[in-house]
């Protein structure tokens, strides 16, 4: 009877330790991406992420950016959650990037800058800031036709630019520079919105080429 009941401590016992290795290699749960919810409060992201590693805001933006190990993901996978005031307007994942490697000769390996759902916060980021700083309206526009080359935005990052100018046909100049190059054409209402002419919003549309 001894035996039987120090088995079956043993087997409780691995069970447990088991279940424990196995959520030390990871941040959070699967589901934590599914989970992250426009219009969430801070509080609410808090209690899902913890406390971001990086904050930054620019007008009525803020943003937390964390990153973590998913469970089934290969490596580190950033997460970038933006709110308005308290409330979540747009989040962003993608994989993080791999620190640089030392290999023969000298060469360094590190992962790229852009991303299939548009440019890396921290790095749209500093963008964005440097074509707010130039004073003359070419320059910027020169500025964002060299960064369209080799980059691709999202709707939200491309609405931020439009942003920048008072006048539809100066956002629309805008707009003709990245539509091409726009990652996540679902959420082209973002951009819609920064249009107050209808008849610059079906231009816009057809730029796009949604309905």
């Amino acid at each position: 009877m001894m035996k039987i009941i120090r088995k079956t401590m043993m087997w409780l016992v691995f069970a447990i330790v088991c279940t424990s290795c196995s959520n030390l290699f990871y941040d959070t749960t699967p589901d934590v991406l599914q989970r992250i919810q426009k219009g969430m409060s801070k509080q609410g992201i808090t209690q899902i992420l913890g406390s971001p590693q990086y904050r930054r805001f620019d007008q009525n933006i803020e943003e937390w950016e964390y990153t973590k190990v998913l469970p089934g993901s290969s490596g580190r996978t950033s997460i970038i959650v933006s709110f308005e005031g308290d409330k979540v307007v747009a989040m962003d994942s993608f994989a993080a990037p791999q620190l640089s490697v030392s290999v023969p000769n000298e060469v360094s390996v590190s992962s790229p800058t852009i991303f299939v759902r548009g440019m890396r916060s921290a790095d749209f980021q500093r963008f964005y800031n440097d074509v707010k700083a130039r004073g003359f309206k070419d320059t910027q526009l020169e500025m964002m036709e060299e960064l369209a080359v080799d980059n691709s935005l999202s709707c939200h990052q491309c609405a931020r630019l439009m942003s920048l100018y008072t006048f539809d046909d100066d956002k629309m100049k805008v707009l003709r520079i990245f539509a091409p190059h726009i990652a996540d054409k679902e959420n082209y209402e973002e951009i819609l919105q920064e249009l107050t002419s209808l008849f610059k919003r079906n231009d816009a549309k057809a730029l796009l080429k949604v309905r």
